[in-house]
């Protein structure tokens, strides 16, 4: 989940390889015809690859142990996580064919690959947000005095994932560029695949083992 991480927050390379993007979309990165568009197509592809793993020892984990509630929040939020990577994966195989606003560029509601690409992304925000709360909500529900510690931990993710949904609502209303607020999402998307492990462990853990 770390590489997966990792792999995900690959836009700084923008910066270096292709400094004519940096400033937009991470998509625009992977678009068609797009320098070193190959790099960033494998590294999503590779963090979906990764996720999947991932989820799938954490499934084998969760399933260990817990009670039926918590073993349930738990499967659901591993299940959302991979549903993520899923979708990123998707994303990158199916990448933009131009740069919105460029000559010969049609607008993304009349582009095929704009219209999916969006779908797709939507996609991942539902999936990490499901995710994030299935995982608050077998904290919040708990009277285990490891989860009395931890609980606003998750609940301030999903404060900053409410605030970054306000900022991109803002920015897009007027017109500003979201190339910022997007990569403060993917940010916070690589901090949560990495944190979901210490999550679904510290709730196993904290759970007596099921008998039978």
């Amino acid at each position: 989940m770390l590489l997966a991480g990792l792999l995900y927050s690959s836009w700084p390379l923008g910066y270096w390889l292709n400094p004519s993007v940096e400033s937009r979309l991470a998509s625009d990165l992977e678009a068609l015809h797009e320098p070193f568009n190959w790099l960033f197509i494998t590294m999503d592809i590779s963090c979906g690859i990764f996720i999947a793993m991932g989820c799938w020892k954490l499934f084998e984990l969760a399933r260990g142990g817990a009670d039926y509630r918590s073993r349930f929040g738990l499967l659901v939020a591993i299940g959302a996580a991979m549903a993520f990577g899923f979708f990123t994966a998707l994303d990158a195989i199916l990448p933009l064919n131009c740069l919105e606003g460029m000559p010969n560029c049609q607008t993304p509601l009349r582009n095929p690959y704009f219209v999916i690409h969006g779908v797709f992304s939507i996609g991942s925000i539902v999936a990490l947000t499901v995710s994030i709360l299935a995982i608050w909500l077998v904290i919040f529900r708990s009277n285990e005095r490891f989860y009395s510690l931890i609980h606003l931990t998750p609940a301030a993710f999903l404060v900053v994932w409410a605030g970054f949904g306000l900022l991109t609502m803002d920015l897009v209303l007027h017109g500003e560029s979201s190339g910022l607020a997007q990569h403060f999402f993917i940010a916070f998307c690589s901090l949560w695949l990495v944190s979901l492990p210490y999550f679904t462990r510290s709730i196993v853990r904290s759970q007596p083992i099921p008998v039978g």
